[in-house]
């Protein structure tokens, strides 16, 4: 049996987009959660200051999302789930990084390896969001979206520069 093409005439309805915008919802909470809880630690189990606060501004930044996640319920009327919970951060506990390195560099690049990989969950996640927000005509969640995804971008260029910083002084010791 051959499967139908999208003709460009079928949409979802504003139900079912609610309800998809819903449950990324309840997937990108608990992912603030989990980070607001676990970035203080990270935070202090690094060795160089630059990323100490690096991973602090981070950490700032999620406080602020978690705020507009909140929001974006209320002005919703619905409430988190608290099944997602589980599942969502087991994941990010899979990305974690891991601390056998033995020289402080290679821990600490371990740590911004691991933020990038979470930083790109969470972008995504927020890009999704922001892209059906389109359908919910609310022009507050729309904009607490897009600031969002700018600071996902904004932070994954951030821990890319360092990451950089960190692999460029890496080779620089070993070729003197």
């Amino acid at each position: 049996m051959e499967k139908p093409f999208l003709s460009g005439n079928l949409k979802l309805d504003e139900v079912s987009l609610r309800k998809v915008f819903l449950y990324n919802l309840n997937q990108i909470y608990p992912i603030l959660n989990y980070l607001s809880g676990s970035l203080p630690e990270i935070a202090k189990s690094t060795y160089y200051g630059d990323l100490q606060y690096a991973i602090e501004e981070l950490l700032s930044e999620v406080q602020v999302q978690i705020f507009r996640i909140k929001d974006i319920f209320i002005q919703l009327n619905e409430v988190p789930c608290k099944k997602c919970t589980h599942d969502t951060t087991k994941m990010l506990q899979i990305l974690d990084y891991v601390d056998e390195h033995k020289d402080n560099l290679s821990k600490d690049l371990s740590i911004v390896f691991y933020i990038q990989k979470v930083l790109s969950v969470q972008k995504n996640y927020f890009h999704i969001l922001k892209s059906i927000a389109n359908t919910l005509n609310s022009v507050n969640i729309k904009q607490y979206l897009q600031f969002s995804c700018d600071e996902c971008k904004d932070n994954q260029t951030i821990f890319t520069l360092i990451a950089k910083e960190y692999m460029e002084s890496t080779i620089n010791s070993f070729l003197k």
